[in-house]
């Protein structure tokens, strides 16, 4: 006997009718909560990273990357889901449990066979909650605590101007004339409305100098000031492009997975 808790689960398949599929007899649990889709492995890396799931049911054949190699790509988050891998094909089931995964189910999928997952995730979630806290463990939840009050104290230790490079010397670009910045190598590069320039942060070090009530992460490689979006354009299967108020009116996209976010942070 099992106790009562809800498990989060990420379907990645790259083919929309074996997402649909199996979020509909997953959805027959009524202690699962299918919380995302990803049709990549770029796009599951990426939530699962943000999302941090109970359960990511994988596919092996992925047209980006090869689900097989997914669980060592997130090797190092604190959060680490179970794996179970979803296929047609059985000849990878050896390499899958080499991987740790929590089972291997076949396509087309069996109702009695998903029962028997269930009640394997079950118990190694279980056994996983019973465990005393660990230093990681313990860890992560002074990083929450951290990351809440953080925002506070960035009020008064975010710059109001960024130094930036040019060709003889060094000059400061005040927060509120970036419209976006972009990575570039090891470095990133602002754009203000008319000029562009080279600094020496990543892309990550300046999200961290700038006030996040007024920047936000739109994807990987791009940081916008969201007072100068323009334009919202829906793109196409779920995916959402903005236009920038810059002298070109440069469109970049936004990753799928932070579409409802952003449309928060914008008021819609």
């Amino acid at each position: 006997m099992y106790l009562k808790f809800m498990i989060r689960v990420i379907i990645v398949d790259d083919e929309a009718p074996a997402r649909s599929e199996l979020r509909y007899l997953l959805e027959q649990y009524d202690d699962i909560e299918v919380i995302e889709e990803a049709a990549s492995g770029e796009e599951a890396i990426e939530l699962i990273q943000r999302q941090k799931p109970d359960v990511v049911f994988l596919d092996i054949y992925l047209h980006d990357i090869e689900g097989i190699k997914i669980p060592e790509m997130i090797e190092g988050e604190e959060h680490r889901p179970h794996i179970v891998y979803a296929t047609a094909y059985d000849s990878y089931a050896l390499q899958a449990f080499e991987t740790e995964a929590a089972d291997y189910i076949l396509k087309p999928f069996n109702e009695e066979r998903l029962k028997k997952t269930m009640t394997r995730l079950r118990k190694r979630i279980q056994e996983k909650k019973a465990q005393p806290a660990s230093f990681p463990a313990i860890e992560h939840t002074l990083r929450q605590i951290i990351e809440t009050i953080q925002p506070m104290a960035k009020s008064f230790s975010s710059f109001s101007r960024i130094p930036v490079e040019k060709a003889t010397s060094v000059a400061f670009v005040d927060i509120h004339d970036i419209v976006y910045a972009a990575a570039e190598g090891r470095n990133c590069r602002i754009f203000t409305k008319n000029e562009d320039y080279i600094t020496s942060f990543s892309l990550q070090e300046l999200e961290k100098k700038l006030p996040e009530d007024r920047f936000y992460r739109i994807h990987r490689t791009y940081l916008v000031n969201l007072s100068c979006i323009v334009e919202f354009i829906p793109w196409f299967k779920g995916t959402v492009q903005i236009k920038v108020g810059d002298k070109n009116e440069t469109v970049l996209p936004v990753s799928r997975s932070l579409v409802k976010d952003l449309k928060m942070r914008l008021g819609f």
